[in-house]
């Protein structure tokens, strides 16, 4: 019964011309202040929908839904009514500029999947799936088109019936049919949880992550399951702090898995739908916190840090270019949303300014720039990091245009071997020969890579 929350100021792209970097232009959603936009979906070009969550400070307190019809330019938000205003929005998923569906999770009743059919002016509980026994609530839920729909929730029922809540629905919600035992996963040693909003879909493949590092892997809407670990510790950073994940696909067996652990970004690839991991040396600025798939590209991904910054790839995650950004705001970039190269969004955080900084948050901003620009056309990603002696025997020391505050050492099956704060050097001579990678940690958040040899 574990929650994530995702922040945060809604970004959309808008295509120019393809010689031009891609950049952030803010604008604003009106939503209260203090409000993360936890859950961005895009419908299409214009149509976009994002729930949102107050933050201890706001004095606005209530769940708001915020829709926009003309690509981002303009926002109307409505007070969510159905669940009480204690009850959080864990997701949400619409299909069109009227309807969509929420899942949310509260004191009994206030569980479960609620339907809007007049653009969030009113929400109905769709009755049918539980999710109010107190043993489980509602984590996710997609729909494929207006009937066909998947939502699932934490695990609930004793023995051999325990499993993940999971339910299908053909007629739009208005009959969920449970996953039986034996067929929806179990939960690992009996104690595995979901988070909320952790769900990717590509086509008719669904995966969940779990606080075990799991992903729960289904190929056909929810039919079959299969559960995979990866090299992660806890996608949410709930049951281990600090430590969080996201997957992206591009199609039904390839994609990216992003690890952030403690603050060290790792990089995977998988070509078998998640079974297998492969780690990947990411050269330039790569974020964990987010990751997303771009629709109608070969192999182009973005990523994101919340108050770090946003980047793309257009090689399947090898090399990574920065997203340009207001330098009149705060970076902070948290769920994203993609239609196609020339159209995305992103969350952000509504009417704050940042205490380190001074500088406003982003709400909404509009990108202009294509993602099909080659990283190879623009002079972005010339590596700053550079490792000497290397190879090395006892000390490498690491030399770059930015300040180091902390070295990661991570083995090539990904895995952090040494830890250290330093300003720009660190002792090897207790590991192993062979190659490594160091990661240095920056005083701003970002993270850069460099590979080094130990004699």
């Amino acid at each position: 019964m574990k929650k994530i929350l995702f922040s945060l100021a809604l970004i959309s792209i808008t295509g120019l011309a393809q010689a031009q970097t891609p950049t952030w232009v803010t604008k604003t959603t009106g939503a209260p202040a203090l409000h993360f936009a936890t859950n961005v979906k895009a419908v299409d070009a214009n149509t976009i929908w994002f729930s949102d969550t107050a933050s201890s400070s706001a004095t606005d307190t209530g769940r708001y839904i915020g829709l926009s019809t003309d690509g981002g330019n303009t926002w109307t938000n409505k007070l969510v009514t159905g669940p009480v205003a204690a009850a959080t929005i864990g997701d949400m998923h619409p299909i069109s500029a009227t309807t969509a569906w929420i899942v949310s999770s509260g004191s009994g009743s206030q569980n479960g999947i609620w339907k809007s059919t007049n653009a969030g002016t009113s929400w109905t509980k769709q009755t049918t799936a539980s999710f109010n026994t107190g043993v489980s609530f509602a984590n996710v839920v997609h729909f494929w088109d207006e009937n066909v729909g998947f939502a699932a929730g934490d695990p609930f029922q004793s023995g051999a019936n325990q499993r993940f809540e999971m339910y299908t629905t053909t007629n739009g919600g208005t009959t969920w049919t449970n996953i039986p035992a034996g067929t929806a996963p179990a939960p690992l040693n009996g104690a595995e949880f979901g988070y909320t909003n952790k769900i990717t879909v590509q086509g008719n493949n669904i995966w969940l992550g779990t606080d075990l590092g799991r992903v729960l892997y289904s190929p056909n809407r929810g039919a079959s399951w299969q559960a995979f670990q990866t090299p992660a510790v806890d996608f949410g950073g709930v049951t281990v702090s600090g430590f969080t994940a996201d997957v992206a696909f591009r199609d039904s067996t390839n994609g990216l898995l992003a690890s952030d652990e403690d603050g060290v970004s790792l990089l995977y690839s998988t070509t078998d739908s998640g079974a297998n991991w492969t780690p990947i040396t990411p050269n330039g600025p790569f974020y964990a916190n987010n990751i997303v798939y771009v629709p109608g590209t070969a192999n182009t991904y973005v990523s994101s840090g919340y108050d770090l910054g946003s980047s793309y790839s257009t090689d399947g995650g090898l090399n990574w270019t920065e997203i340009g950004n207001d330098p009149t705001y705060e970076k902070y970039f948290g769920s994203l949303s993609f239609i196609s190269p020339t159209v995305g969004f992103t969350g952000g955080v509504s009417q704050a300014q940042s205490t380190a900084t001074g500088l406003p948050f982003p709400s909404f901003s509009v990108l202009s720039g294509d993602l099909t620009l080659a990283v190879s056309d623009v002079n972005v990603n010339k590596t700053k990091l550079t490792a000497f002696p290397n190879p090395a025997v006892d000390v490498v020391n690491l030399k770059s245009s930015k300040d180091i505050k902390e070295i990661a050492i991570i083995d090539l099956s990904g895995k952090v071997v040494k830890r250290e704060k330093s300003n720009g050097q660190v002792n090897v001579s207790n590991l192993a020969k062979g190659t490594y990678v160091a990661q240095a940690i920056y005083t701003d958040g970002s993270v850069e890579n460099t590979k080094v040899i130990k004699k």
